[in-house]
């Protein structure tokens, strides 16, 4: 049994193989033409684009890799059914549960290859990708909003107009209140660098509210203990996509002390957290579409076919995704409903294979 499991285990490694160098070559070619427009601005050259390109692979190996299993595992096991050799398997006394053991064993194990590519190498790749890109065409980061990034600590509420790529802050803004909501302090300063535990603000203009009337001191430097430290900048200066689980649940804490909406991050961390499930249910979605309306297909049939589906849940998520956020769905549910949904069918439909 082992050797039958090795056996149809290899199948779909090689389907799934397959499916990502075409998939992957489609979505390299696509985001290199997009980059070709920026080639020639400043310093950014034709490798400069290249290298962005093959940084950015691993995020989006991990975004697509429900649909890649999905697709691989029809490739994998379309073989098989085309060569009849699972007619051969169920003759010998292989149930379909026993074959979608199986094909399962595989797709886990892929899935956790997936999943360490997507949690540990592609958010610093990501990262880097584009504060290369920045760098190279002489821009600044706008974080968050056209006008910049807002964010709150305490009774603090902070505006940064842009972000460096060296992580310099510039037009630093910070409204002081007290916990009546009364403006107590206004800061403004020319930049920021973090030093040690502490921004270091520069030239500093600070208006102080009072019952005497309105105070205005200057000063070259002065220091800011915020909770607002440059990992932090980091993680509001890319989209939740890019980032890890565990620096998404951090960020997550610091918005609920702030009392700001968490609900975005809330989403894409659950979304990651599901991803395996997601992934296992992708692939036992493909088994008995091979055992019955696909048995007979040609490999064109099945890509298309499969393509469909995986487009199809693809929208699903996304558009669950945003239902959630405009009626405020708790992310749990907004970001497992359509993986709970598919599983459902993916079930029945193995019920029904004989």
């Amino acid at each position: 049994m082992d050797l039958l499991d090795r056996y149809i285990g290899r199948a779909v490694l090689n389907g799934v193989l397959g499916a990502t160098m075409v998939m992957m070559t489609l979505d390299t070619l696509i985001t290199f033409a997009g980059e070709t427009g920026a080639i020639g601005h400043a310093k950014y050259t034709i490798w400069y684009a290249i290298g962005y390109v093959l940084l950015s692979m691993p995020q989006e190996l991990y975004q697509y890799f429900p649909m890649i299993a999905l697709l691989g595992t029809m490739f994998g096991l379309g073989m098989l059914a085309s060569h009849s050799e699972l007619i051969a398997m169920r003759a010998a006394g292989l149930s379909v549960a026993r074959i979608s053991y199986a094909v399962l064993k595989t797709g886990l194990i892929l899935a956790a290859f997936v999943i360490f590519i997507g949690e540990v190498i592609a958010p610093p790749a990501i990262q880097y990708a584009k504060l290369k890109r920045v760098s190279a065409m002489n821009e600044k980061i706008s974080l968050n909003t056209d006008y910049g990034l807002w964010a709150r600590d305490g009774g603090t509420y902070i505006h940064v107009r842009r972000v460096e790529s060296d992580g310099h802050l510039v037009g630093v803004n910070l409204y002081i209140f007290d916990d009546n909501q009364h403006l107590q302090q206004t800061v403004s300063a020319a930049g920021a660098q973090y030093k040690d535990d502490h921004w270091e603000l520069q030239r500093v203009n600070v208006q102080t509210i009072s019952p005497d009337g309105l105070k205005n001191t200057y000063s070259e430097t002065m220091q800011w203990q915020s909770l607002l430290n440059p990992e932090v900048v980091n993680v509001v200066s890319v989209t939740p996509e890019n980032l890890s689980a565990w620096k998404l649940h951090g960020y997550i804490d610091y918005l609920k002390e702030n009392q700001l909406d968490a609900s975005r991050y809330k989403l894409t961390f659950w979304t990651k957290v599901a991803s395996p499930l997601t992934i296992a249910v992708m692939i036992l979605l493909a088994v008995p579409f091979v055992f019955g309306s696909l048995r007979d297909a040609g490999m064109g049939k099945r890509i298309v076919i499969g393509f469909m589906l995986g487009l199809g849940f693809y929208l699903f998520n996304t558009l669950s995704g945003q239902i959630g956020l405009v009626y405020r769905l708790p992310a749990f549910l907004a970001a497992t409903l359509p993986t709970l949904s598919v599983m459902v069918v993916a079930v029945f439909l193995l019920y029904r294979t004989r």
